[in-house]
């Protein structure tokens, strides 16, 4: 699915409420010749872009009120790779605690790292 560790070529689903750290993941997922799915910024419409199929998602863990676990469950139950972009990793539960962690802010070389991870477990 990726060459050379890349994510060339796939579909990227970005979950994120803050506009500027949207921007920037957009930048850096377009930059690596990604597609980008979004940027959303609630999981109503995190779970709408699903359709889209994604190859790979990067959630903030915050939304506003809410938290980004029901698109990690449903993208968990549909077996699409993620990771967690966020500045809040102590809030992640026990079911996901393995799953890859870009802390934010993040830099190009650990998120695109990161998103290969994850479709790429060792």
């Amino acid at each position: 699915m990726t060459t050379q560790g890349g994510i060339s070529g796939l579909r990227v689903l970005v979950v994120e409420d803050d506009y500027w750290v949207a921007a920037t993941l957009v930048e850096i997922i377009t930059e690596a010749d990604a597609e980008v799915v979004g940027p959303v910024d609630c999981v109503r419409d995190a779970l709408t872009a699903l359709d889209s199929s994604p190859h790979v998602a990067s959630l903030d863990v915050q939304l506003g009120s809410e938290t980004s676990f029901p698109i990690a469950d449903e993208l968990d139950r549909r077996g699409v790779p993620f990771i967690f972009a966020t500045g809040a990793a102590s809030m992640i539960p026990a079911a996901h605690a393995s799953r890859p962690t870009c802390h934010k802010p993040a830099s190009r070389e650990l998120l695109i790292g990161a998103l290969s991870g994850a479709l790429n477990p060792a």
